[in-house]
């Protein structure tokens, strides 16, 4: 008969772990205590004496401040239109006209005016708002630019009616995209 024998595992190894374990705990917490403990501090030192001494005060120069022109917001109607009764899109349709409002601002220093479409009053069917940049001539009587999209060209509009300010009134004129020129009246409130 042969003899069995029953091995049992020894548990030897997960004590070692453990006390392991342990071991860095102690070495790491020892470690944070020695990194917090206080330093010394430097000793304060009295304040010095403040002896009396005349002082003149001088009155300020005022200088005018220069003004500096803003830029302004605005706000516009952009209509358009067919340029004749007659006027066709190059699939032969008859040109539409439609509104839509638009937000941009003015420089007053250099006569820039940039305006982008917000919302539709009248939107015909295939249509876009298109974004206009362009500059006043000295004058503040022609406005002529860029209409900034991909298919479109210039613009060119004169002043019409004005409210006593460089840019706001009634501009009217035309403009190229890609159904053709079309005429636009442009009313900067």
């Amino acid at each position: 008969m042969s003899a069995t024998r029953v091995y049992k595992k020894s548990k030897k190894t997960t004590v070692q772990l453990t006390s392991l374990l342990d071991l860095l705990f102690v070495m790491i917490f020892v470690s944070l205590i020695q990194q917090k403990a206080p330093t010394a501090t430097p000793a304060k030192t009295p304040p010095k004496k403040v002896t009396s001494s005349k002082v003149t005060v001088k009155k300020a120069i005022k200088k005018p401040i220069p003004v500096v022109k803003e830029v302004k917001i605005i706000s516009a109607i952009f209509h358009f239109y067919p340029v004749s009764k007659d006027a066709r899109l190059p699939d032969g349709r008859p040109a539409p006209s439609g509104k839509y409002a638009m937000q941009g601002n003015f420089d007053e220093k250099t006569n820039k005016l940039s305006l982008v479409g917000m919302s539709w009053i009248d939107r015909p069917t295939g249509y876009d708002m298109v974004p206009l940049k362009g500059t006043l001539d000295s004058s503040g009587s022609i406005f002529k630019g860029k209409v900034d999209s991909p298919w479109c060209k210039q613009f060119n509009l004169a002043k019409k009616s004005s409210s006593g300010d460089s840019v706001r009134g009634s501009w009217q004129g035309v403009y190229d995209c890609g159904q053709g020129q079309t005429g636009l009246t442009l009313t900067i409130e």
